[in-house]
C-alpha cells in the first residue's frame, strides 16, 4: 500500500495521481505502516492539524520510525498540555485497520 502510494505520487510504474497516492498512503497508515504514519503526521502538521499530527507521529515513533521522534517532540512543545495529552491518549487507543475482517 505504501509503495503503491509512492508510485502514484511520483508516476513511477503507474500514472501520476496525487488523489490515489493520498488514499493509498492513508490506507497504509491506517494499517500501521510506520513510514506512512510518519508521512501522514508531517502532512497533517503542514495542514495545521497539530493534534492529529502528534497522534500519527507518536504511532510512527512507537513502531520504530526514528525520524518521527524529533518532529513529535517539537509538536509536543508547541501544544498545550491538554491537547498533547489528548493526542497521546488517541495514540494509546489506536488499533490498526484489519485488511481482512474476520467473519
Amino acid at each position: 500500500m505504501y509503495n503503491i502510494s509512492l508510485c502514484c505520487n511520483f508516476g513511477e510504474g503507474l500514472a501520476h495521481d496525487p488523489v490515489h497516492a493520498k488514499r493509498w498512503l492513508q490506507l497504509a497508515a491506517d494499517c500501521g505502516h510506520k513510514k506512512a504514519l510518519y508521512e501522514c503526521g508531517i502532512k497533517l502538521c503542514a495542514a495545521g492539524d497539530k493534534v492529529k499530527s502528534l497522534t500519527y507521529l507518536e504511532l510512527a515513533t512507537r513502531r520504530g520510525e526514528t525520524a518521527a521522534a524529533h518532529m513529535r517532540d517539537v509538536i509536543i512543545e508547541s501544544l498545550s498540555a491538554v491537547n498533547a495529552q489528548r493526542a497521546l491518549a488517541d495514540a494509546d487507543k489506536w488499533k490498526p485497520r484489519a485488511l481482512h475482517p474476520r467473519r
